[in-house]
């Protein structure tokens, strides 16, 4: 049974990292930092993003506003999200976002 749950430890560890790679190369388009810093990207529920009339997004759990020129797409389908704080405020702000192939198509053709 210790083999079994050191096994799906070792899995679940290897397929989150694995799911972690592809912020590592990925920059903002307009400040062109980079998103990834070590754990700070993640996918968010759809439930919380909204898409505004402008072609952003407004991340409601922060009320991050995201322009459009910022929108960078998802390869999974999902939104996702890189944060960090401020080290002398540790005021949360978000560095990259990305929006699912569909959605970021229909900002291209506005």
């Amino acid at each position: 049974m210790r083999k079994f749950i050191f096994t799906a430890m070792c899995i679940a560890a290897a397929t989150a990292a694995n799911a972690h790679d592809w912020y590592e190369d990925k920059i903002d388009p307009q400040t062109k930092f980079k998103c990834c810093g070590g754990s700070d990207c993640r996918a968010i529920p759809r439930s919380s993003v909204r898409s505004r009339i402008d072609g952003g997004y407004t991340y409601l759990p922060h009320n991050f506003t995201i322009p459009r020129d910022r929108v960078q797409e998802s390869p999974d389908g999902q939104y996702h999200i890189c944060e960090n704080t401020y080290a002398v405020t540790n005021q949360l702000y978000w560095r990259c976002f990305f929006a699912p192939r569909v959605d970021v198509s229909l900002l291209l053709t506005r």
